[in-house]
C-alpha cells in the first residue's frame, strides 16, 4: 500500500506513537532523523506478513500435532510443498483457513502458525502495509506541506 505526503505530514505532526519526531517547540527533526525513526522496526509494531513459505508453514508443525490429524489431512499438508508453482501462500487465502481447520484451537500447531505469519514491522508498514518505506525525499516534500 502506498501513502500520500499528506498522511505522511499528518503523522509527523500528530507523532501519535510518541516516536519524536518534532523537538521543542515543535520544529520537525532533520529528514533524515524522520525518516529513519518512521522506518525502524523496532519502533513500530507488530503487522501480518503477506506471504509465507510452504516450508515455513511446515516448520511450524509439531510431530504430536501431525500424529493427531487424519491422513487426508497430512496429504494436504505434504502437497502444498510439492507443487512447483507455491513459493509463498498468500496469508489470508483458503490455504490458511485450511490449515487452521486442521489445527485446531488449543494445539501448538495453530499457535506456530498463527505466529509466523506476523514480524515486527516499522510505523510506516503499520500505518501504510508490509513493505512501506518512507524516504528522505518524503519527508522533505512532506514538510512543505500545510
Amino acid at each position: 500500500m502506498s501513502f500520500t505526503l499528506q498522511q505522511l505530514h499528518d503523522e509527523i505532526e500528530a507523532d501519535p506513537e510518541s516516536l519524536g519526531y518534532k523537538e521543542p517547540p515543535g520544529e520537525w527533526q532533520s529528514d533524515s532523523f524522520i525518516a529513519d525513526l518512521i522506518n525502524d522496526p523496532e519502533l513500530g509494531d507488530t503487522i501480518q506478513r503477506s506471504k509465507v513459505s510452504p516450508q515455513e508453514i511446515i516448520e511450524q508443525i509439531t510431530l504430536v500435532d501431525w500424529e493427531a490429524i487424519s491422513a487426508a489431512q497430512r496429504l494436504y499438508l505434504q502437497l502444498l510443498p510439492s507443487l512447483a508453482q507455491i513459493s509463498t501462500i498468500q496469508n489470508g487465502t483458503e490455504i490458511r483457513a485450511n490449515l487452521l481447520a486442521i489445527f485446531g484451537a488449543g494445539t501448538d500447531t495453530r499457535d506456530n502458525l498463527l505466529a509466523v505469519v506476523q514480524r515486527q514491522g516499522s510505523r510506516a508498514e503499520v500505518l501504510w502495509g508490509e513493505g512501506a518505506y518512507v524516504t528522505v525525499g518524503d519527508v522533505a516534500h512532506a514538510a512543505n506541506l500545510d
